[in-house]
C-alpha cells in the first residue's frame, strides 16, 4: 500500500511539473490605500520610514522593536536587519527605488517560524498621483514559498493576517501624514 501513495504522489508531482503547475504564482497579497497628499510628500516620507513605528504586534506576528541600517533607507543596494518583540530577526534589501513613483526590496533570513515555508519575501510599494493633491499607493507582498505544503499554508493561514498588518501600517501612515508628521 505505501509502494501505492509514493508512485501516486510522485505522478502527481510529475505532472504538475510538467504542466507548468509548478510556475503558478506565488502567494501575494496588496493592500491599497488613498491618502490626502501629494505623490512626492508620501515617497519621501514612506521609503525611509520608521519600521518600528508601522508594524505594531497584530495577530501571530510580532511588532518590529528596530533596525540596523547605517544610513537613510533610500538608496538600492542596502540591506538592514530587522528586529522583532519576540527576539527573531530577517534580513532586508532596498531593490529599487524610482523616485516618486515606486520601490521594492526582498526579505531573507528568517530566523522566526516563517524560515521553514519561505525562501523569500518580495515587497514592492506603487505611488499614483490623483486629483486634488491625493495619493494612491499600491503595496504588493508575494511570499516565495519553500515548496507546494509551504504555499498551501501560507495561502490557507498567513496571506490574510499579513494583508491586515500591511493595511494597519497604511492607517498609521495616512494618519501621519494628513496629520503633518
Amino acid at each position: 500500500m505505501t509502494t501505492f501513495w509514493i508512485t501516486l504522489l510522485t505522478t502527481i508531482l510529475f505532472v504538475g511539473v510538467a504542466n507548468g503547475q509548478s510556475r503558478k504564482k506565488y502567494p501575494q497579497t496588496e493592500a491599497t490605500i488613498i491618502i490626502n497628499t501629494t505623490v512626492n510628500t508620501a515617497f519621501n516620507y514612506i521609503v525611509p520610514i520608521d519600521l518600528s513605528h508601522i508594524f505594531k504586534k497584530y495577530k501571530r506576528f510580532p511588532a518590529i522593536i528596530k533596525t540596523d541600517e547605517k544610513e537613510l533607507w533610500i538608496k538600492p543596494g542596502l540591506t538592514r536587519t530587522v528586529y522583532f518583540e519576540d527576539g527573531t530577526t530577517a534580513k532586508e534589501s532596498l531593490l529599487t527605488v524610482v523616485e516618486g513613483d515606486s520601490f521594492s526590496y526582498q526579505i531573507v533570513g528568517f530566523t522566526s517560524q516563517l524560515r521553514f515555508l519561505a525562501k523569500k519575501v518580495e515587497g514592492s510599494w506603487k505611488f499614483t498621483e490623483l486629483e486634488n493633491r491625493q495619493t494612491k499607493i499600491e503595496w504588493t507582498y508575494r511570499i516565495i514559498p519553500k515548496n507546494f505544503v509551504a504555499r498551501f499554508i501560507i495561502k490557507s493561514f498567513i496571506l490574510k493576517d499579513i494583508n491586515g498588518l500591511l493595511n494597519n501600517a497604511l492607517f498609521i501612515i495616512k494618519k501621519d501624514l494628513e496629520n503633518g508628521k
